[in-house]
């Protein structure tokens, strides 16, 4: 048995990154930061300040800042890169009527 790849596996694109999505109340947005500051390693906060403008990087950014802004509506959106479990992860927060939508990305090995 070959363990080359096959012509077709050489043609195929590589897969999707695992992806999840949900919207956070108040309490999970909450519990989500937390979980944060105690389990993972920040690599990056990036805020978006309106809709039209991309993510700003923002070295001075803190998981406290990034949960006030959202919380407060100073920022529309902020995009957190972190290490958990030997990955790492990208997790977008956007502003909604309702609550803040997650977009959870994990990154190639």
């Amino acid at each position: 048995m070959s363990t080359e790849p096959s012509p077709e596996d050489l043609d195929a694109p590589p897969p999707f990154p695992e992806l999840t999505q949900s919207l956070l109340d108040q309490r999970l947005l909450e519990q989500y930061f937390d979980d944060l500051a105690r389990c993972a390693e920040v690599l990056a906060i990036l805020p978006k300040m309106a809709p039209q403008a991309m993510a700003i990087d923002a070295s001075i950014w803190t998981l406290f800042d990034a949960r006030s802004g959202l919380v407060e509506g100073r920022i529309r959106g902020v995009q957190i890169r972190y290490r958990y479990d030997s990955a790492e992860w990208w997790d977008t927060l956007l502003c909604q009527p309702g609550g803040v939508r997650i977009v959870r990305i994990r990154q190639g090995d």
